[in-house]
């Protein structure tokens, strides 16, 4: 139920009313008005975009402004900021799996019907600063050609054709487009009306836009080093810069633009398999030819001589085969006991964090703040396994086998020393042992600015969590860990603190602190579960029900150290909230399915019968 007034404005309250008060919301509903608003104060304004799902149709709504769009089949909405169009895709008649482009846009305080942009092109798409990029098929070619609308001009450019995939970057005068040529991935940059080509033998791409500085990371095989790759950032109108041309393995799930990168580099210590497995023949089989004949031969005939000759040859010839085999794997990269060194690059340069390391045993690192590693420090021991062993079992079997058993031996030479921080700060790397901790039963993270060690470590009953803490002193190095709180249910991380829930076993709810890095306060009480927006705002739910067919909760923001209720019987699946803090869901509202905004401490309805919500802002 909504308000419409002479400005514009839509408002919403939810106060205790009187006879009278019901009396006249009666003669509101009757004029086809209806005030909803959970909070006291000025009304909330009429402006804003977003797109829903009401019965079959998708709404489309630019500030108070409604276009109705009936195709069952649009999707993929995206939003253009500077020009506040709404650009979205239908399936299209020219083919299976290919869409065409819409967009609706609001002029002269009207909105426009939807306009099309291409048709047959692949649902994927970006717009970026008043353009649209894409993929459009040519059914002649079987393959699609690189497209890009200018939408105020209305003019498409085909930049490329048979492209893969586009990487735009936003405030680049230039783009980065891929393509297949057989097996062979290259990289293209187009820019001023021109395609040029950066590399081939492309292994992996990633572009980030939403940052002060988009750029593309990508890696292409090593030049140098078989199984290791080169790796690349490029900024949105500079050249491509070699961060690594030694790069074993990135962590792009741990990258935050503006933050640090970590990769691996191999070792200039890298150990072999010849330093596990004793190889004693080593050196004498270099001498070992193959025998002759004559050189044996005697009045008897051949000697016994020969034959022990000949064995030895044969021998060596073994050996030399599995040496062959072992090192052909290792030059691969598949194959030797895993030590690198660990590197962070960001905005500043590239730091050595950490040596002689095994990657797949880092538990955390932290992403923004001078560069930090927490890892499992190993050290690799000579096994009993020897040459002989393998020579017996390529004679039996085969080499795939001997290949199978010689890694098994260097896996199981690794031996743990232990947990280990490491970082770079103002004098290089500090290192230093983590002890205290059961890395079985911990989980170890760094504040959200680095400035903090936090170990979540599962009680003895399984059910909760211990919460402790590592503070740093100026050089980076941990303090002894410092207990925080017992009993945990859930956490997330603010700034360099924590907020977490504490519940009892048998209660649906609890109550909410936030540890500061000092002490915990108590923010809220009764509440189900939280979480964190925009890595500032604290949503909490209360009044959890999950018995109805989708689960519903109260929400409340904790902000500036005031808890605020936004909404009542909103329906969790559906809660967004934006980058500019404005929040927006489905209350359950006794079957009305209410869509409400919450948006600068007021909250109003901006419509009813509403399934889902597909784009806000």
């Amino acid at each position: 139920m909504t308000l419409e007034l002479s400005s514009g404005k839509r408002i919403s309250k939810k106060v205790a009313v009187s006879l009278a008060a019901v009396a006249a919301l009666i003669v509101l509903i009757c004029a086809g008005v209806v005030i909803f608003q959970l909070t006291s104060g000025t009304k909330l304004e009429n402006k804003g975009i977003a797109v829903y799902k009401k019965g079959s149709d998708c709404i489309v709504r630019i500030d108070g402004k409604d276009e109705v769009i009936s195709d069952q089949s649009a999707g993929g909405f995206k939003l253009d900021e500077e020009s506040n169009r709404i650009f979205y895709t239908v399936e299209s008649a020219s083919g299976n799996d290919l869409y065409d482009l819409y967009y609706i846009e609001k002029r002269r305080s009207e909105l426009q019907k939807p306009r099309i942009i291409d048709v047959g092109i692949k649902k994927e798409f970006d717009i970026i600063s008043g353009k649209a990029y894409y993929l459009r098929f040519n059914d002649e070619q079987r393959a699609y050609d690189g497209c890009i609308c200018d939408i105020e001009s209305n003019q498409i450019e085909t930049f490329s054709s048979n492209v893969e995939s586009i990487f735009p970057l936003k405030g680049s005068n230039n783009l980065y487009f891929t393509k297949m040529h057989i097996d062979n991935r290259v990289l293209y940059k187009y820019e001023n009306g021109e395609a040029s080509e950066i590399c081939r033998n492309l292994t992996e791409i990633y572009s980030y836009n939403k940052t002060d500085k988009p750029h593309i990371i990508y890696e292409t095989k090593s030049k140098i080093n078989s199984g290791m790759t080169d790796l690349y950032i490029a900024y949105a109108d500079s050249e491509s810069y070699l961060i690594c041309d030694n790069t074993y393995l990135v962590r792009y799930d741990d990258y935050q633009p503006g933050g640090n990168l970590y990769y691996f580099t191999s070792s200039s210590e890298n150990v072999s398999w010849s330093y596990v497995i004793a190889d004693a023949y080593a050196e004498s089989d270099k001498t070992v030819t193959k025998p002759e004949r004559n050189d044996f031969f005697s009045f008897f005939g051949i000697s016994q001589e020969y034959n022990e000759a000949l064995k030895t040859y044969q021998d060596k010839l073994i050996r030399d085969e599995i040496r062959t085999v072992l090192n052909e794997s290792m030059i691969n990269g598949d194959f030797s006991a895993p030590i690198f060194n660990a590197f962070a690059y960001n905005s500043s340069g590239n730091y050595k964090v950490a040596e002689n390391i095994n990657p797949e045993y880092v538990y955390t690192v932290s992403a923004f703040g001078e560069p930090k590693i927490i890892y499992e420090s190993t050290q690799v021991t000579q096994s009993d396994t020897d040459m002989g062993t393998l020579v017996e079992i390529a004679r039996r079997s085969s080499m795939d086998e001997v290949l199978e058993y010689a890694r098994s031996v260097v896996s199981d030479s690794i031996k743990s020393k232990g947990m280990a921080y490491a970082a770079y700060g103002k004098n290089g790397i500090v290192s230093s042992e983590l002890s205290g901790y059961d890395k079985t039963k911990t989980l170890f993270s760094f504040g959200k600015q680095g400035g903090r060690i936090f170990a979540v470590v599962r009680e003895s009953g399984g059910e909760k969590l211990s919460l402790y803490t590592n503070s740093l002193d100026e050089k980076l190095m941990p303090s002894a860990e410092i207990g925080i709180d017992t009993g945990i249910s859930s956490y997330r991380f603010i700034g360099d603190g924590i907020v977490y829930l504490k519940s009892d076993i048998n209660k649906n709810s609890g109550d909410i602190y936030y540890y500061d890095g000092e002490k915990q306060n108590k923010i809220s009480n009764a509440a189900g579960a939280f979480t964190i927006e925009n890595d500032s705002e604290i949503v909490i739910l209360k009044d959890n029900d999950v018995s109805k067919p989708q689960p519903v909760a109260n929400y409340y923001i904790y902000s500036e150290k005031e808890e605020k209720l936004i909404g009542s019987d909103v329906v969790v699946s559906t809660f967004n909230y934006t980058d500019d803090g404005k929040a927006g869901f489905i209350s359950d509202n006794d079957g009305k399915n209410s869509f409400i905004v919450y948006s600068g401490g007021k909250s109003a309805v901006i419509d009813e019968g509403v399934s889902e919500i597909l784009l806000l802002n």
